[in-house]
């Protein structure tokens, strides 16, 4: 029931041709600026002041020797690794460039760290490279294998990035708008939470298997799942990279110790670290069917990628 001064005033605006709203606050952070006139129904919302990134660096690990790691069976839709490494690049790139004409002015980057793949694959690699605009580098592994990968990734990660860091496997096919989006949200749920945050690309199908109640935030153009998994493919902070480095180690014995896999290791992280996913995805992890996310054209998603 509204209070009388409340009721007053009310009455006082309504005769000169205004009204009074209530505006619903979220106490999510304190230097919050208000949504009002926003539109789009934010207008009962506060906008967030998103956190400041100083560059996004990408880390890709790529191998086009092996098919599926660990699996005897291909991909689902017939395509050799070959070509799956080349338009998940290719989307890579085409998404960073899209960040960048949509006005990004966060510093990005990309690394390819590349395990022995053959010269043709490498001269295609550095071919899609040459499209970005952007800083780009092949970075070729001295020793082979997925734990020789794995290391030098998050070594180089570790070493050479400022804030925030973008670790991927050669096998996820983005949304154009993939870059653009991961960016603006990880600035704005960052903010939300009140400390850094780790992302993961894909609405993976897994999360749907075992039902459990979960926070959704509103990203920049898209709600956000926290989830409590992820594969080697992540956005996070250097400083969470530090954090928990030996978390990361670990995982460099994947494939070499049966014993070691992202629960054990990386998934330990999300325990303490916020962990969000974007619903729909933004990349889907281009391996097997059980593996794709849902209400996604990712048919739409690869047959652009192959357009050279």
């Amino acid at each position: 029931m509204a209070k009388p001064i409340t009721r007053f005033v009310r009455q006082l605006a309504n005769k000169l041709g205004y009204d009074l709203l209530r505006l619903q606050k979220i106490h999510i952070y304190d230097e919050a600026l208000s949504g009002l006139g926003r539109g789009g129904g934010f207008d009962a919302f506060e906008a967030t002041v998103p956190r400041d990134i100083k560059s996004v660096d990408i880390f890709l690990r790529s191998c086009a020797g092996i098919e599926v790691h660990g699996q005897e069976r291909g991909r689902f839709n017939g395509a050799p690794k070959s070509e799956v490494l080349f338009r998940c690049l290719r989307s890579l790139v085409s998404s960073i460039n899209h960040a960048i004409i949509r006005g990004v002015e966060v510093p990005l980057s990309l690394v390819v760290i590349d395990d022995h793949s053959s010269p043709t694959v490498v001269q295609k690699i550095e071919k899609i490279l040459e499209t970005g605009n952007f800083p780009t580098r092949l970075h070729p592994l001295k020793v082979q294998g997925m734990s020789s990968s794995l290391t030098e990734t998050f070594e180089l990660a570790r070493r050479d990035s400022e804030d925030v860091i973008y670790l991927l496997e050669d096998d996820y096919l983005h949304d154009l708008r993939s870059i653009y989006e991961t960016v603006e949200s990880y600035a704005q749920l960052s903010a939300c939470v009140g400390e850094d945050v780790i992302l993961f690309p894909s609405d993976y199908p897994e999360t749907y298997k075992h039902v459990r109640p979960s926070h959704v935030l509103l990203g920049s153009h898209r709600h956000w799942r926290r989830i409590y998994h992820t594969t080697g493919t992540q956005v996070l902070s250097r400083s969470i990279l530090e954090a928990h480095w030996e978390n990361y180690k670990a995982l460099t014995a994947y494939g070499s110790d049966p014993e070691i896999t992202e629960e054990n290791t990386i998934n330990r992280v999300l325990k303490t670290v916020s962990c969000y996913a974007p619903l729909p995805a933004l990349a889907v992890h281009f391996q097997h069917f059980d593996t794709i996310s849902p209400y996604v054209d990712w048919q739409a998603w690869w047959d652009q990628a192959g357009r050279e």
